[in-house]
């Protein structure tokens, strides 16, 4: 990306002042599905990314411009949500503005170049990077970078709820926004427990992009919290899972009944494994235990596929995630993986010992393009400026 950035920004805003800013994806590394419920996860900052080329101007004017995308501007007196921009960058940024302004913070006009490496739509969480963006952005240029990163997060996962339109827990935003490999508790969404863990397993991360997009699958994405909302309301009185005893839940799992549907009774049941394995392979990295590691990612996948369902969308395995994990299966040599983010459709994780990794990529590489295959690490920190 290093000199597109800059090249673009000149080609369209001309060649005055501007600096240099990098927000990273994430990785969720286990604990699919888990923190809209107030549940645990593993997530790390990625090493892929969006590059941005920023100048403040004294016009109340926000203009951004991506390789590859329109561009749009808007000012920032023009702050109320707009139904038909739901599903945009335009939308995301606008949402960021008016809840900056609404914190207290400082907003202003600025010229915006972006390139990114990020898989569109794939898993990576290209929202949640943008947003921690642009949040960084106004922090940067008018509030002396006062906004730390558990507000980002929040910023950005109010952005993306009330303005682009699509329901999501803070997993995203705290992995763009904290970076490194951090242990996250949701119990209380308003503090949530952030533990930065150490990552030093002899084993490398790759990615493989399966080709799919999360694009259009919203409605997918919500039944999954409805599902296990409805559990907690209806049979426990609650409004979220991490609320209910899991004494009580497996008193309740074991014994027959109808009261709600049985992908709704099997999507709860994963929430509290998830929440297990999730304390599993935290203690895992702590002791550098990489068995009791791998084994977490291994069951984790195998409950994202029988229990919350989401490694098909509507039938379709030729396009699948499934079908990636099932073909990643032959290859791993010992490693595991697993399906990372919303799911449907996007990326897989894969944790491989180093003498595997050059096997595997070619392997996968053969299947969906040595483009899509890519070794990724861990990357510390929030957005950086400068660099």
């Amino acid at each position: 990306m290093k000199g597109n950035t800059r090249e673009l920004f000149t080609k369209t805003f001309g060649a005055g002042l501007s600096e240099k800013v990098y927000s990273h994806g994430r990785l969720e590394i286990i604990g699919n599905h888990t923190d809209h419920n107030h549940g645990l996860c593993l997530v790390a900052g990625a090493s892929m990314g969006i590059e941005a080329e920023v100048a403040k101007n004294d016009y109340g004017v926000i203009k951004i411009i991506s390789e590859g995308y329109p561009s749009f501007s808007f000012k920032i007196d023009e702050l109320e949500k707009n139904p038909k921009e739901a599903g945009t960058s335009l939308a995301i940024t606008r949402g960021i503005a008016f809840k900056l302004k609404e914190a207290g913070y400082q907003i202003g006009g600025f010229y915006a170049a972006l390139t990114s490496d990020i898989f569109p739509g794939a898993g990576v969480s290209s929202s949640a990077c943008y947003e921690s963006l642009i949040v960084s952005i106004f922090s940067h240029l008018y509030n002396q970078d006062k906004v730390t990163p558990l507000e980002e997060a929040k910023i950005g996962q109010f952005a993306e709820r009330e303005y682009f339109g699509k329901p999501c827990g803070l997993l995203d935003q705290v992995g763009t926004s904290f970076g490194g490999i951090d242990y996250l508790d949701f119990k209380s969404t308003a503090n949530p427990i952030v533990e930065n863990l150490k990552w030093d397993l002899p084993l490398q991360i790759v990615l493989v992009n399966t080709g799919g997009s999360h694009a259009n699958l919203t409605p997918l994405y919500a039944s999954i919290p409805s599902d296990m909302f409805l559990v907690a309301k209806r049979i426990f009185g609650k409004d979220y899972l991490r609320e209910v005893d899991p004494a009580d839940f497996e008193r309740w799992i074991t014994s027959p009944n109808e009261s709600v549907p049985v992908l709704a009774r099997l999507r709860a049941q994963h929430f509290f494994d998830e929440n297990r394995r999730v304390l599993d392979a935290r203690k895992a990295l702590l002791e550098h235990d990489v068995d009791t590691f791998l084994n977490c990612i291994r069951f984790s996948s195998f409950s994202s596929k029988t229990m919350l369902q989401n490694t098909i969308a509507n039938g379709d395995y030729e396009h699948s995630p499934q079908k990636a994990l099932d073909i990643a299966e032959r290859f791993l040599g010992g490693g595991a993986a697993r399906i990372m983010g919303g799911g449907f459709a996007g990326s897989i994780i894969c944790f491989l010992y180093p003498d595997k990794v050059n096997d595997f990529i070619f392997n996968m590489g053969q299947v969906y393009g040595a483009n899509n295959v890519v070794k990724v690490s861990v990357i510390a920190g929030g957005p950086a400026w400068g660099k």
